[in-house]
């Protein structure tokens, strides 16, 4: 590439960037609007809910500041896309005073294995790493870890959110009654 190009390339590059996503909470009414850099406490009896943005993604920490202990029953709550479609909720229990984390849309499972290369490619030598010429792979060469490759493991929980409303519905069990809670959340660009 000619040296002049490459100033004009790393402008381009800075100027197009990551794009910033505000959330804007419309249901319950009378919360405090926008989720941009400070989070937003929603008090919902009997819980109260803190809206955070974090690493492109909201995070929803649910606190039960209460004596007992109530289950959010994931076969009863859904979250339902900007395409309209519904996934499921992983329950889970929230003991007294403590609090459990959502994330929306929820980070996939994704594991590493080790890639040792094998199969039809082309390429010379064997091994990985660093190659010391004067001495050679075997003196004073490092032979470190194998490349990692990615998976990941795609469930009816995983869903993505690009922009647009988000419906969720969290159903609760406290001493055998059962209550719901109510969200709609907009992702929206930030002007």
């Amino acid at each position: 590439m000619k040296t002049y190009l490459l100033p004009l390339v790393l402008a381009a590059v800075c100027v197009a960037g990551c794009r910033t996503y505000d959330y804007r909470v419309v249901q319950p009414p009378g919360v405090p609007g926008v989720i941009a850099d400070q989070p937003v406490i929603v008090h919902y009896d009997p819980l109260d809910y803190r809206l955070s943005r974090q690493r492109n993604r909201l995070n929803v920490r649910i606190n039960n500041p209460s004596e007992d202990r109530i289950i959010l029953t994931g076969n009863k709550s859904f979250v339902v896309d900007p395409q309209g479609e519904s996934h499921p909720i992983r329950g889970r229990p929230i003991g007294p005073h403590s609090y459990v984390w959502l994330s929306l849309p929820p980070v996939p499972i994704t594991y590493a294995y080790p890639d040792y290369g094998w199969g039809p490619g082309w390429g010379v030598g064997m091994g990985w790493g660093w190659y010391d010429p004067f001495w050679g792979p075997f003196y004073g060469g490092y032979w470190g870890p194998p490349p990692v490759s990615y998976y990941q493991i795609v469930t009816p929980y995983d869903w993505t959110w690009k922009t647009g409303p988000v419906r969720l519905r969290l159903t609760y069990d406290r001493n055998g009654k059962t209550f719901e809670h109510d969200f709609e959340i907009v992702r929206e660009p930030r002007k």
